[in-house]
């Protein structure tokens, strides 16, 4: 079954993760390609759209999340889920870059205050969008229930679990029970060119497309 994203590798040093992502042929490269699909991940998500993002598309992720990479979209819910955690400490960052060889491949940067924590939050980011871009027909991802299943695996590994798990648990088998959907259906592809901005895209809450550089807090 076709899938939005590949994520080909990622390395981990003492304060960054670095994805480095296809976006795959055939599927779509930029939001604007698919404006009901980026519409779903804002309804999951709609913190998003007020991250700060210094570009020239303007001060927040809003003013640009209409027309941007589909990697840039993956960067800033990877980062809001890491946000809503509580425990990405007081600014989670990101950055996507383009990388030259390829319009199809992108690095994107993420800050990395836990290894488990942030692969995670990319890992969960990667499925709700394949949700909303593919498979749209079956249950939604259980936002809420993501984030606290992965603030419970992160306290658990690191020996702080909390008394309650139920909410973790459920959270666990939502996800389990729309991955099982998505690989019981048939996913609608869309087929889209585009060419990708050279741009290098900074943000800590996120980066705007097609600027030599951008930089941002929340």
């Amino acid at each position: 079954m076709a899938s939005l994203f590949n994520i080909m590798k990622i390395t981990v040093d003492d304060t960054k993760a670095r994805a480095r992502v296809l976006v795959n042929p055939g599927m779509p490269l930029m939001t604007s390609e698919d404006i009901e699909a980026t519409a779903r991940v804002y309804y999951l998500a709609p913190a998003i759209a007020q991250h700060a993002c210094f570009g020239d598309a303007g001060e927040k992720f809003q003013d640009c999340m209409g027309d941007t990479e589909l990697a840039h979209l993956l960067e800033h819910l990877t980062v809001e889920i890491m946000n809503e955690t509580g425990l990405a400490g007081d600014i989670s960052s990101g950055r996507t870059r383009s990388v030259a060889e390829d319009p199809r491949l992108f690095e994107i940067e993420l800050s990395c205050p836990d290894d488990a924590l942030t692969i995670g939050a990319l890992s969960s980011a990667s499925f709700m969008m394949e949700w909303a871009f593919l498979h749209p027909d079956v249950t939604a991802p259980d936002f809420a229930g993501t984030v606290e299943a992965l603030r419970q695996l992160v306290l658990s590994l690191r020996g702080e679990s909390e008394p309650d798990d139920g909410a973790a648990a459920e959270g666990i088998e939502a996800e389990a029970e729309s991955d099982a959907e998505l690989e019981a259906g048939e996913g609608q592809q869309v087929e889209a060119s585009a060419d990708a901005a050279g741009a290098e895209e900074d943000a800590s809450f996120a980066a705007a497309p097609g600027d030599a550089a951008q930089d941002s807090e929340a």
